[in-house]
């Protein structure tokens, strides 16, 4: 199997998991809301950390670092659950989870060109960031033009929650191949 794709197979288990763990946690987990919040901001970012590293995923200290971001997640959303919920709530909570992120990956990258890579990192999430909510807005066009509630079917349910975060992945996969076509093309020129 080539590197591509294995490469694109890693990101859609990453993206598949994502959606699974975060169907289970809202439908059948039982948690509060904050709980629920907590757990789908560390599944989130870990996997957002993950897939920024991952040429990096056989290392040992990646999977530690995905651990680590988790739970400064977790710590964030429930440190800020007592704050009164509003957009500038909302977008600080965001923006720090993103930052936490980034930073992690960008570190664990090496200390060379940090800033650069901290910027070409943080483009690539912003530009991936839309598409899980084009996936959703599509996905719930589809179901309001067949008349189907996607909480009454395992599978529509599955879908619900995994297609925002396999299209988050899906951007994050061509991401990498760009960045990797990129790299190919500076290397040439040397």
């Amino acid at each position: 199997m080539s590197a591509t794709l294995r490469s694109l197979r890693f990101y859609f288990f990453v993206g598949l998991g994502q959606g699974l763990l975060l169907m289970w946690t809202v439908l059948y987990s039982g948690l509060s809301g904050v709980a629920m919040a907590a757990l789908a901001a560390a599944l989130l970012m870990g996997g957002g950390l993950l897939q920024l590293l991952a040429e990096q995923r056989r290392q040992p200290r990646t999977w530690i670092a995905m651990l680590l971001v988790a739970l400064g997640a977790v710590g964030l959303v429930w440190a800020c659950s007592g704050l009164p919920f509003s957009l500038g709530v909302g977008g600080g909570v965001t923006a720090g989870l993103l930052l936490m992120t980034l930073l992690g990956a960008t570190l664990l990258q090496g200390r060379d060109h940090l800033w650069r890579r901290l910027l070409g990192n943080g483009a690539w999430v912003l530009l991936a960031l839309p598409m899980p909510w084009l996936a959703q807005w599509l996905f719930k066009l589809w179901i309001q033009h067949r008349h189907l509630d996607p909480f009454k079917s395992g599978l529509l349910s599955l879908a619900f929650f995994a297609a925002p975060t396999l299209a988050f992945s899906g951007a994050m996969f061509l991401g990498a191949l760009w960045r990797a076509r990129a790299v190919g093309h500076r290397s040439l020129e040397r």
